[in-house]
């Protein structure tokens, strides 16, 4: 007579199901694609934050310069506009309003890669 080995208990089995492992390989997948995705768009927000500073020190260094010269300059000529040549791809306009007692300043630089151009006001006053 032979002795016959009981099978052992169902719930004493070692391991992951088929379906476990798809599961866990699928959300795997998702996460890896999400990170990948954050990557690209943190990319493409740094480099639009540095093309904005230059854009803006563009603006800052022409209000300067614009301060530089006197008042009386532009109360005889009126209205002021000017554009000097493209930087790294920044196109700029510029257009200087004389009031009485001050200069209105306006800025307007063309981004490439933005829709809308970013405008930048400064007010002087005369001395």
């Amino acid at each position: 007579m032979s002795a016959r080995v009981a099978a052992p208990p169902r719930h004493a089995r070692r391991g992951f199901t088929l379906v476990e492992v798809v599961f866990a390989i699928l959300l795997l997948s998702v996460g890896l694609l999400a990170l990948a995705t954050l990557g690209v768009t943190s990319s493409k927000m740094t480099r639009g934050g540095s093309v904005q500073t230059v854009a803006s020190a563009l603006a800052q260094a022409r209000f300067d310069s614009l301060a530089s010269i006197p008042c009386q300059t532009f109360v005889s000529a009126g209205t002021t506009t000017g554009k000097p040549p493209v930087y790294r791809g920044i196109t700029e306009r510029w257009v200087v309003t004389a009031a009485t007692y001050r200069l209105d300043l306006q800025d307007t630089l063309t981004v490439p890669g933005r829709s809308r151009p970013l405008v930048y006001r400064n007010v002087l006053p005369c001395r």
